[in-house]
């Protein structure tokens, strides 16, 4: 190995060292909530559906405002990027740990969704700048750890923060968090120039792109299909087990302990076959999701719970690599193109998963995946068997809404 490509692979073991918990910090900033919404309902004296708009704004932000944000960062060094972001987050949380107006929270959340596409695609561009050609998958991969510590860990770190009773001291830490991962990323990483990045019109170039685009429509379908019925996990374990405080917590620390073999068993096949087991991910998950429904004690959910988490994660980061790898040229708005879409999907899956919940109770938490998996399977289908096999897909879409629209 030359000098050149070692200096190079030990930047990218910097880079991945430092990105990895500011990630988790960052995406664990959105998840969080996720655990603590019937908390913030009892003491705010709102219904669970209203305060799940503190998940769903945080989607719709990041989902509207994450591409321009991230066009207008480019202009910028990765690294200055990066801290500014992470300050964000810390100052955010520290107004959502001492508000009492919940449409200041909401506000304070909306600033969080439409900075963290920015984040999480600057640092991933790097990581691909950094990393060989042959192993630039499973680098992403790698930086997808941070993201997926950041969605499975978020729950049960925010329930066991709440044990005393109050669900702002969460928020406190993860105001605290970030300081010292700025002080980090100031101090150690690369001062790559902005110029690095593509130019805005190269990037934009991507939305002209069929395949590309589809990719991102199998996000939208795929986050909404997971995120429906993962909004409410804590809910479900309170409500549908009987669980209770700490064992909640523990509960769903196992879970975000099986996604870990999720995120390493799609590493293995991003590169490869990323289209086929995104399909047997969402099956995987939309069938345990709708098995777990039908127990009603811990020990009978294991096996759904451990399915349900290793399809979940695995499906994330099938979709992190995914979009990355076919938006090579443009990485960084490829990624943060790939997370609006995913963040679009989350606010819809939350939606659809609480009105599902709210008209049907706790065991219709499987309606919304299932018959999401179908769409998933139909757009990975079309994109596995080419450009214009999805072009026709998409033609017939748009045929049957205008027949529905007709009647």
């Amino acid at each position: 190995m030359s000098a050149a490509a070692s200096r190079s692979q030990a930047e990218l073991r910097r880079v991945l060292w430092l990105l990895t918990p500011a990630i988790a910090a960052v995406v664990g900033s959105e998840f969080i909530v996720i655990g603590l919404l019937p908390r913030i309902a009892s003491d705010l004296k709102l219904p669970l559906v209203g305060v799940s708009q503190l998940t769903a704004l945080f989607a719709l932000a990041a989902a509207v405002a994450g591409p321009p944000v991230t066009l207008f960062a480019s202009r910028y060094a990765p690294r200055r990027v990066l801290i500014v972001t992470l300050l964000l987050f810390a100052m955010t949380n520290a107004v959502l740990a001492v508000a009492s107006s919940f449409p200041l929270m909401l506000m304070a959340r909306i600033a969080q969704g439409a900075a963290l596409p920015a984040f999480i695609s600057v640092g991933t561009a790097e990581v691909a700048r950094l990393a060989p050609v042959e192993t630039r998958g499973s680098a992403l991969a790698r930086a997808n750890l941070g993201f997926v510590l950041g969605v499975l860990l978020a729950l049960p770190a925010g329930i066991a923060l709440a044990q005393a009773g109050d669900w702002r001291v969460p928020f406190v830490v993860l105001a605290i968090l970030p300081m010292p991962m700025a002080l980090g990323i100031h101090a150690w990483f690369p001062r790559a120039a902005a110029s690095t990045v593509p130019t805005a019109s190269s990037q934009l170039d991507l939305l002209r792109r069929g395949p590309f685009l589809g990719h991102l429509l199998l996000s939208i379908a795929l986050f909404a299909g997971m995120f429906s019925a993962y909004t409410f996990l804590g809910a479900w374990l309170e409500g549908g087990l009987g669980l209770h405080g700490s064992d909640v917590a523990l509960a769903l620390l196992g879970f975000g302990a099986a996604g870990l073999v999720g995120n390493s068993l799609a590493a293995r096949v991003a590169d490869r076959l990323p289209l086929l087991a995104t399909g047997i991910a969402v099956v995987a998950l939309a069938a345990s999701v709708n098995a777990g429904t039908w127990v009603h004690d811990i020990v009978a959910a294991i096996l759904p719970l451990a399915i349900w988490s290793v399809a979940h994660t695995a499906g994330v980061t099938l979709s992190q690599v995914r979009v990355a790898l076919a938006g090579a040229e443009a990485p960084a708005f490829a990624m943060t193109l790939n997370v609006s879409a995913a963040n679009l999907g989350i606010a819809l899956g939350a939606s659809a998963g609480g009105w599902a919940i709210d008209r049907w109770g706790m065991s219709a938490m499987g309606v919304v995946p299932g018959l999401l998996a179908v769409v998933v399977l139909l757009i990975a289908y079309a994109l596995n068997i080419g450009a214009s096999a999805f072009n026709d897909f998409v033609q017939l879409v748009r045929h049957l809404v205008r027949s529905i629209g007709a009647r």
